[in-house]
């Protein structure tokens, strides 16, 4: 069965890019019906993208540790 909400990312600093430590704490996340995603990431919105769970999951263990760090 087909997921009806995924995850969306972007990066509005760098679009497409997700692994640079400075940028981390800029990436955008978005949970949305996957119909919805789909006009995100094909309309003129730039950098919008298709995002796994782990990797939202990933990143707020990143942002968690990273806003300790301060």
């Amino acid at each position: 069965m087909a997921p009806r909400y995924v995850y969306v990312k972007r990066n509005p600093i760098h679009p497409y890019t997700y692994n640079n430590p400075d940028d981390l704490p800029y990436i955008q996340w978005k949970y949305v019906k996957i119909s919805t995603a789909y006009n995100m990431y094909t309309s003129k919105q730039i950098g919008w993208e298709r995002a796994k769970r782990s990797e939202y999951e990933d990143w707020c263990i990143k942002m968690k540790q990273f806003k300790e760090e301060l």
